[in-house]
């Protein structure tokens, strides 16, 4: 052990900091803890405080589902649920539930499940005749659902309208407490930074925090002094709070343009803009629309909701019908498409909202749609070639495949006239294109089709049903996937299981979440009845874990609802305060325990990758990421003192200096001279010829003199992202360089390597 510390101090502050963490995770480093002898003694005082608590605690999961069975039961919900895939992945979580731990209201809820799903699959699917269909009859419900889906909006719209003035309250006092802290920073840097850093939590903002929080360390431990301090809060997090009041609006205000943000936060346009490109280049901010000639910034979501992506679905789909249609009919579907366009877009501008509203009539929408393209498809004739054109058209736009209308459109052109080089394609080569992309297109609808119809589907199932070789089919549902067509939905037999997107009833997202946590309550509690029984020290995380599980179920269970009703809040809320308590004393118990045995040697670590490590104990890792783990070297012989790695750094991390290394002027090459501007390199030799010696001492200037400096780093604050590197204009290759250290094996050789 001292072999491997020994050499640690000489490490630059931040590769020390991953090497601590390095040597705590591999059990290579004592904690603080109680004595070894007392360890027995803890276990028992633990256990002895779990005992009563432990009945209850796991005693509520069956309580719950009790519950949860006796309301299924009474309310018909199988009945609501027409998503067999959703069925599906119930059944088998509830089977692995039973199969661990077989109780009676679980088997209940299985049992009712299975009969659901068999029924379902039970029903024939509805033919559509080959002969004429009344497309006018199919498609009157569409102005009144239309209608239904507006009036649901306007509810949402109103209800974020008044989440957002309860918010600019909360803004208002927010910006007031930023500005009445930024005198202070003059006076009491540290305590300017400690307001600054109450004020940032309000903003949740990720950045922020690891900013302030690593400058504050740097001042405490005296690494950074009191002007730089004052740079630093004035500069990097004064923008990193900017930035987390912008992210703060756009969750709880909505989407807003530049100008409207700026309003908001009495800053100038141009400060916001700025702000604003930075957050859409670290993936936080998107442009989502347009605000007249203004575009409309929202925060990067999780994910898509799938409603939006069934709506737009549907727009694409529509588009395509109306080409197919003529006289009133087409007239009527094209003011209904008008009406959507403006409600797609309304929706991706909210974002984030509660689906279950909107799922009945989507999901009547998207089956009028659907019954409407069977029809023109049905009967549209392919006997000639533009027949055929059509009816492709058609059959790719329901499917929301827009690539073979473009090039459709685009062929005439393509074949009689030239690209910008004076190239003209072959007709011949534009026929077989077509051909190949008619192939492609089609056997992706084919594909869509029977998903939608049949349910989630596995590559397998789809190559048996279509004839397509299975590798082509997995081809097109990657594609699908990445376009958004499809969804994953789980797994069957080792298949992955692919879906279309699909807007979740109430009834649907009950059963979902019931059965996963049916699934996970389960586990845990048999884990903690074992471990309970011989708790060991060794056992303490993983009982840590189980009651972690716990708890977050019984947190997920108070949002299900049948019939827009709680289930089981006297079982859930009763035991609310006891799982907290077991969980605080495992911890506290976790914490005092001594991790004197290694959990893996240096000749393990080197085996080991990094982003595994850093994915496994992200939760114990707090602010402190690692996006990269390196030294800066700066070559003076290369560098114009432009000062473009301090402007472009985005954490205020490197700083020309008004420090002119002399000495080193005199060791510069003339093959180093010669790559320099010819004044610059002139400007070297004259110092160099009218010295009456070496100069032994650097000259301190008495201000900054860009053009001329000692460029500095400060490691606390690099992450090693490269902007620096790449944005030198000194000579090949740059008058930086970033030695990497973020490899795991690398950090171990060179740490066993010291002496």
């Amino acid at each position: 052990m001292t072999k491997v510390t020994s050499g640690l101090d000489a490490m630059a502050p931040k590769r020390r900091r991953m090497m601590d963490m390095i040597l705590a995770l591999g059990g290579l480093k004592e904690e603080a803890a109680i004595p070894l002898s007392k360890v027995s003694q803890e276990i028992a005082s633990l256990r002895s405080e779990l005992e009563p608590l432990a009945d209850e605690i796991l005693a509520f999961p069956d309580a719950y589902f009790d519950e949860f069975f006796r309301a299924a039961e009474k309310s018909n919900i199988v009945s609501q649920i027409s998503d067999k895939a959703v069925l599906r992945e119930a059944i088998v979580s509830l089977e692995k539930a039973c199969s661990i731990l077989d109780t009676s209201p679980v088997r209940g809820l299985l049992d009712l499940l299975q009969s659901a799903l068999q029924a379902l699959e039970g029903v024939k699917d509805t033919e559509v005749s080959d002969s004429a269909v009344d497309l006018a009859e199919v498609l009157k419900p569409l102005p009144d659902l239309i209608a239904q889906i507006e009036s649901v909006l306007e509810d949402y719209e109103s209800k974020r309208h008044s989440e957002a003035e309860a918010a600019h309250a909360e803004l208002e006092s927010l910006i007031e407490s930023i500005s009445d802290a930024l005198p202070e920073i003059g006076k009491d840097v540290t305590l300017a930074l400690d307001t600054l850093q109450k004020l940032g939590t309000k903003t949740r903002y990720g950045p922020f925090l690891r900013t302030a929080a690593q400058v504050k360390r740097g001042i405490r431990e005296e690494r950074i002094d009191e002007d730089r301090a004052s740079d630093l809060v004035l500069g990097n997090i004064l923008t990193e709070l900017r930035r987390g009041v912008i992210m703060f609006i756009l969750s709880k205000m909505g989407s807003r343009t530049v100008v409207e943000i700026g309003q908001l936060m009495r800053e100038s346009p141009a400060l916001v803009q700025s702000a604003i490109v930075s957050m859409i280049q670290r993936g936080e901010v998107e442009m989502i629309g347009l605000d007249g000639d203004a575009p409309v910034f929202s925060r990067v979501l999780e994910a898509t909701p799938k409603t939006t992506l069934v709506l737009k679905k549907i727009v694409q789909q529509i588009r395509g019908v109306s080409k197919s249609l003529e006289g009133d009919i087409r007239s009527s579907v094209e003011r209904s498409l008008k009406q959507l366009e403006p409600l797609l877009e309304r929706l991706q501008k909210l974002g984030q909202y509660d689906e279950t509203q909107l799922a009945d009539p989507m999901n009547n929408l998207r089956g009028i749609v659907d019954d409407a393209t069977e029809a023109v498809l049905s009967f549209q004739s392919a006997d000639s070639s533009e027949d055929l054109r059509l009816l492709v058209s058609a059959g790719l736009e329901a499917f929301a495949r827009f690539r073979l209308k473009i090039t459709l459109e685009k062929g005439p052109s393509l074949v009689s006239g030239t690209n910008v080089y004076g190239e003209k394609l072959d007709p011949e080569v534009y026929e077989n294109m077509m051909s190949s992309y008619l192939d492609s297109e089609l056997e992706r609808g084919t594909m869509l089709i029977l998903i939608r119809e049949l349910g989630a589907m596995t590559a397998e199932d789809l190559a048996k049903k279509t004839n397509i070789p299975q590798n082509r089919v997995l081809q097109h549902l990657l594609r699908m996937k990445r376009d958004e067509l499809l969804t994953l939905a789980g797994e069957s037999h080792g298949y992955v299981l692919f879906d279309v997107p699909r807007t979740p009833t109430e009834a649907e997202i009950a059963v979902e979440t019931a059965s996963s946590q049916a699934l996970q309550l389960t586990e845990a509690k048999a884990e903690v009845r074992t471990l309970l029984d011989d708790l060991r020290a060794e056992d303490i995380g993983k009982l840590a874990n189980a009651l972690e599980t716990l708890s977050r179920g019984r947190d997920r269970l108070t949002k299900v609802s049948v019939d827009g009703i709680n289930v089981g809040e006297s079982v859930l809320g009763g035991v609310e305060d006891k799982i907290k308590t077991a969980v605080s004393l495992t911890y506290r118990t976790r914490t005092r325990i001594p991790s004197t045995r290694a959990k893996v040697t240096l000749d393990d670590l080197i085996d080991v990758d990094v982003p595994s490590v850093l994915e496994e104990y992200r939760s114990m890792m707090g602010y402190a990421p690692l996006l990269g783990f390196g030294t800066i070297e700066w070559d003076q012989s290369k560098c114009l003192g432009c000062k473009s790695c301090e402007i472009a750094c985005p954490e205020d991390a490197i700083q020309l200096r008004p420090v002119i290394q002399a000495k080193e002027l005199f060791e510069f090459s003339e093959d180093s001279l010669g790559e320099l501007p010819v004044n610059r390199a002139l400007f070297y030799r004259t110092v160099r010829s009218l010295a009456a010696k070496k100069p032994d001492v650097d000259i301190v200037l008495e201000k900054d003199s860009p053009g001329f400096g000692r460029v500095d780093v400060d490691l606390w604050l690099c992450v090693g992202c490269r902007t620096c590197v790449r944005r030198c204009p000194g000579p090949a290759p740059g008058a930086l360089e970033l030695d990497l250290k973020w490899s795991l094996p690398e950090v171990v050789r060179q740490i066993t390597a010291q002496e």
